[in-house]
């Protein structure tokens, strides 16, 4: 190597006891960030217990404490070690103030081009934080059911009934039906003949429904006794006998409902009241007589 270029290879290399003070610094640096982020870490998972523990300990507790801890553990790194990467610069004698200045300035501009994205990730903040939904509840979006599989910032993945997977933005979810919480209420229509007596098939129905409040198989399910409300609409030929039944989210409720209306069939089918009224199509023949005759040098039909 020539002269100049080791004076020049000199010149940035800094000497012996300044090279192990950077060293020993920067050792200092890593050391620091890493007990931080562990107690960050610590610090996180004692608020997903306390999560935990606000919500009963539920599935749907534990899979938002997770969902928290794991953006906050993201977070947490994300900081301690961007600012233990510029505490190295300014170690390795760099001037961060203009990287710093520069950082702010890069994160206004992106703020405004990509404001979908910030919008998502705020929506996705307050879903997460509200707790609107969590992973394995069956909501609505956009007149589309799916269950949610998972929850992030920036967006929700859904599989609806057909096995489909959807991606929403959270920032688009206007209006978001959970069909999994509290309870479910399904109102059940049995179709009766409009001239059918209403009164008898509606006495049928109400033994069909003491029966299912007494089975204790079907009771359990529901929250409250199923309740024969009556007549519900008259659609044509055909009269609307309305029941209603209250389970909690999840099978109960359409398994209750599929059960009363097989019943329900049953017992009318064995009453003979008919579920809708009887056609009669008469067809009268016409005698040859009463066939017009052809008239002259028309051509008969092939």
């Amino acid at each position: 190597m020539s002269l100049p270029a080791v004076t020049m290879a000199r010149r940035y290399i800094p000497e012996t006891e300044k090279l192990v003070d950077m060293g020993v610094r920067l050792a200092l640096t890593l050391v620091a960030a890493f007990l931080l982020q562990q107690l960050a870490f610590l610090l996180v998972g004692r608020l997903e217990r306390w999560v935990e523990r606000a919500g009963s300990g539920t599935p749907h507790a534990v899979q938002r404490a997770r969902t928290l801890g794991q953006i906050a553990r993201s977070l947490a790194s994300v900081v301690v070690w961007a600012g233990a990467a510029v505490h190295a610069l300014d170690v390795f004698g760099w001037d961060v103030r203009p990287l710093l200045a520069g950082a702010g300035i890069l994160g206004v501009a992106l703020g405004f081009g990509a404001q979908t994205l910030v919008r998502d990730v705020i929506a996705g903040f307050f879903i997460l934080a509200e707790n609107q939904f969590a992973v394995g509840d069956l909501i609505e979006v956009g007149g589309t059911a799916a269950t949610v599989e998972e929850v992030t910032l920036r967006f929700t993945r859904l599989r609806d009934f057909n096995g489909y997977v959807h991606y929403v933005p959270n920032g688009e979810m206007r209006i978001v039906s959970n069909r999994s919480r509290g309870w479910n209420r399904l109102a059940v229509d049995v179709p009766v003949g409009a001239d059918e007596d209403l009164e008898r098939a509606i006495g049928v129905c109400r033994t069909v429904v003491d029966e299912m409040n007494a089975d204790p198989a079907w009771r359990q399910r529901l929250l409250d006794p199923v309740e024969m409300c009556g007549v519900e609409s008259l659609v044509g030929d055909e009269v609307h006998l309305r029941m209603v039944l209250r389970a909690r989210p999840g099978a109960a409720a359409p398994e209750t409902a599929r059960e009363l209306r097989r019943r329900c069939h049953r017992a009318l089918a064995a009453a003979e009241v008919r579920t809708r009224t009887s056609r009669e199509i008469a067809i009268t023949p016409i005698a040859p007589r009463d066939i017009p005759a052809p008239t002259a040098g028309a051509r008969p039909e092939s």
